[in-house]
């Protein structure tokens, strides 16, 4: 693994984090909705959990040169699928509160 997946991932965070406060703020405006629910942190979540890492772990990986390590690819992939999961729950729950309420 590179120290460019650090930075493409980074980079694809930025971009679904663009796009989750998108989704959320027309969908709301769209069904008239003005409760809680999950779409307003998803935008949060994948800019900090997503973007922000990632970075840090590019400062980092220029330092130390972690990506030449086996366990960073471990820890790419891991940590990968856990915002994959996290964010798509969060995704799928929001999406129902709102069609449930409307």
């Amino acid at each position: 693994m590179t120290i460019r997946a650090s930075l493409h991932a980074a980079h694809v965070y930025m971009i679904l984090g663009v796009v989750s406060g998108l989704y959320y703020r027309e969908l709301t405006k769209h069904n008239g909705f003005d409760g809680e629910t999950q779409l307003s942190v998803v935008h949060t979540h994948l800019l900090a959990l997503g973007m922000l890492a990632f970075l840090i772990v590019l400062a980092l990986d220029k330092l130390f040169t972690l990506s030449g390590s086996r366990h960073f690819t471990y820890f790419f992939a891991f940590y990968n699928a856990g915002i994959a999961i996290t964010v798509g729950s969060m995704i799928f729950r929001g999406t129902q509160t709102q069609h449930r309420c409307v």
